[in-house]
C-alpha cells in the first residue's frame, strides 16, 4: 500500500494493488475521488470506474489513528 501525505503530514489518499491469476485489481483513493481498475490479464482489458464522495480510507486511517 501507497500511502498519500500533504505537506503536514496528513494522509490524504492511498493507492493498492491486488493481483491473482487472471486478473489485477487497483484501487486509488486521493481525497474524495475513489478509482477502481480492473484488468484482465488474459485479454487486456481493462475497465475502470471513479466515484466521487466519501473516501474509502482504510478504518486505520479514517478513525485518526496514524
Amino acid at each position: 500500500m501507497l500511502i498519500s501525505k500533504n505537506n503536514k503530514g496528513e494522509v490524504t489518499g492511498w493507492r493498492e494493488t491486488y493481483i491473482s491469476e487472471h486478473e489485477i485489481v487497483e484501487v486509488a483513493v486521493n481525497g474524495n475521488i475513489n478509482q477502481i481498475t480492473t484488468r484482465d490479464r488474459r485479454t487486456g482489458k481493462v475497465e475502470t470506474k471513479t466515484f466521487v464522495g466519501q473516501p474509502l480510507l482504510p478504518a486505520d486511517f479514517s478513525s485518526g489513528n496514524r
